[in-house]
């Protein structure tokens, strides 16, 4: 079974997730074919890319300068500032007539090696400011890894920038990696490639986003739940007990052990996944819990073929979801597209993105005044 993207939308994930396709193609994106999905099984819901992760940020001019540090130095923006009453049942916000974001653009990295979309949101209202986890062992998306072919001149160049990193690069030429956090608290692994390239004069070297990390409270638990989204490839990671030095790499001053697994799609962009699975510290808080507008990193979106079929795929599977599909994202009933949130077993978000019907736009409950769907100017 094949299928088309034509939506501006979700022929944007294209060139996000295409090492065809430089960022700067994007206005191309309402005339790019996808490539074509077998379904592999009834159960299969067709997961051939991620779209992006969410951050949401108190400042985005300043955050998005300093993205544009590390190389994600363009992006699709103009999505709509305000929308229905679906869609911000879609994000959890079972109360609100309408969200309102005060700016919004998902960051793209010129020629990275593979999927770096950034959805880049500074919410009006209804916005959670409370700081991020304050440690990389919180249960949910802990962070986002960069690979990058020098770490000693990036850390050095970043650092005199201001960059606020953990520790100093910790490991072998190679296989150094160290934390830094974005001006919200995100964190960022920075990890150096064993592949050495020509260095950069004035730019980082960093050429794509390997993994997102994602923090468990039962690694196998968590494998069995994401291998019912495609991620069928899995490789484990067997109880590490760091040293004294990695750990604090990792921002603790006593004894760390993890275990976990690498997962991987066996299609499309074959992103990856690490589960990590905290022994020591753990930290048993749950991930943010909805609305889905916490400051911090917040959701990982997933394109799929057909987002109503892969969410009753799931739902007989018993993944929880958030709310019904809602259409999106104009607000109009042109919308060829929809979103839905399945939830992890602790509580991660996981947006599945993909083709919808046309339909005419949800009502808006009675108590609400009438749509307003308001751009950016």
């Amino acid at each position: 079974m094949s299928f088309r993207l034509w939506s501006p939308l979700l022929c944007a994930i294209l060139i996000i997730g295409s090492a065809s396709l430089m960022a700067d193609d994007y206005e191309l994106q309402a005339t790019v074919k996808t490539p074509d999905i077998i379904f592999e099984s009834e159960t299969d819901i067709g997961l051939w890319a991620r779209f992006h992760f969410a951050i949401h940020t108190e400042d985005f001019d300043n955050t998005r300068e300093f993205y544009r540090q590390l190389g994600f130095t363009q992006g699709i923006g103009g999505f709509p500032l305000t929308n229905t009453h679906a869609m911000a049942r879609a994000l959890g916000m079972f109360d609100e007539c309408q969200y309102e974001l005060a700016k919004g653009e998902v960051l793209l990295f010129p020629g990275a090696e593979n999927t770096t979309g950034i959805d880049l949101l500074q919410w009006r209202s209804p916005f959670n400011p409370e700081p991020p986890y304050a440690k990389p062992n919180h249960l949910g998306m802990a962070y986002a890894t960069l690979m990058t072919t020098d770490l000693m001149a990036d850390y050095e160049l970043l650092k005199g920038q201001g960059v606020v990193f953990l520790s100093a690069p910790y490991g072998a030429p190679g296989h150094r990696f160290v934390f830094m956090r974005d001006p919200d608290g995100v964190y960022l692994k920075l990890e150096e490639s064993p592949i050495p390239r020509d260095g950069a004069k004035d730019a980082t070297n960093i050429i794509g986003m390997p993994y997102i990390g994602i923090n468990v409270s039962d690694v196998d638990a968590s494998v069995a739940f994401y291998r019912r989204f495609g991620y069928v490839n899995v490789r484990p990671i067997n109880e590490q007990t760091l040293s004294p030095e990695e750990s604090a790499a990792w921002g603790f001053s006593g004894e760390v052990r993890y275990r976990g697994a690498d997962v991987t799609i066996a299609r499309g962009d074959r992103h990856r996944l690490r589960l990590l699975q905290w022994l020591e510290p753990f930290d048993p808080e749950p991930a943010y819990p909805p609305p889905i507008n916490h400051k911090g990193i917040n959701r990982l979106a997933l394109t799929v073929p057909d987002v109503e079929r892969a969410a009753s795929i799931l739902k007989a599977q018993n993944v929880p979801f958030l709310s019904e599909v809602a259409p999106c994202c104009s607000g109009t009933d042109s919308d060829t597209g929809g979103i839905v949130h399945a939830i992890d077993p602790d509580g991660v978000f996981l947006e599945l993105v993909g083709n919808l019907e046309p339909r005419p736009v949800p009502p808006q409950p009675e108590s609400c005044p009438p749509l307003e769907i308001r751009y950016p100017d």
